[in-house]
């Protein structure tokens, strides 16, 4: 095994396992009789929430396993019709709790999270519509970013360094903002980054 399909396979179980946390921890907890306080009266749109939050967080390392996309057509276009509409339905609802969540800071950096997530997914369908692969694949990956921003803002529970990192912050609602902020946005240009700014220095130049 080559050291980039190591690398890879790594990434993507770290990053399932992350997700696998994180359901378990806001979203199953959920279905068997915990109710979050902060959106009491609000459960019709948690629960959009949490079932399209499914479809955006275990349907999209699927999308992105390049031998099932090849191999099995059928099943790549039907994921991604049911990945694209729960990441719709989880960034509607996530902008409808957003304006009645607590943490009034908290709301600045989440709402322009769940536009984004409504956008690179609507632009996704909209290129695939149009046969523009590349760009459906690129805001694809920004999509499944933004839908990721959500597990990120809770890295701290599980890897202590982040804890020495944002402990200085003795306030839980700036503690709150800095860490979706910084979560959020950090691995949306990380993806720019690597995707569209240094494949764009590889291009040989044009007389």
């Amino acid at each position: 095994m080559k050291a980039k399909q190591i690398f890879l396979l790594i990434f993507w179980t770290l990053l399932i396992l992350a997700s696998a946390y994180f359901y378990y921890d806001n979203a199953v907890v959920y279905l068997f009789g915990y109710r979050n306080e902060r959106f009491a009266g609000h459960a019709f749109w948690f629960v959009v929430h949490i079932l399209g939050a499914t479809c955006s967080l275990f349907l999209g390392p699927i999308q992105f396993w390049k031998s099932i996309r090849t191999k099995y057509i059928k099943y790549h276009r039907l994921a991604g019709k049911i990945y694209i509409i729960g990441s719709l339905a989880a960034a509607i609802s996530a902008f409808r709790l957003t304006l009645i969540f607590d943490c009034v800071g908290c709301r600045y950096s989440l709402i322009p999270l769940s536009v984004l997530l409504f956008l690179t997914t609507s632009m996704a369908w909209y290129a695939i519509l149009k046969r523009n692969i590349v760009a459906h694949k690129q805001f694809m990956v920004r999509s499944y970013v933004c839908a990721l921003a959500f597990v990120f803002v809770r890295l701290d529970n599980i890897i202590p360094p982040l804890q020495l990192i944002f402990d200085p912050i003795k306030s839980d609602d700036v503690f709150a903002v800095v860490m979706e902020w910084t979560f959020s946005i950090l691995p949306l240009i990380l993806v720019e980054i690597l995707m569209i700014w240094i494949p764009s220095l590889r291009q040989s130049k044009i007389a």
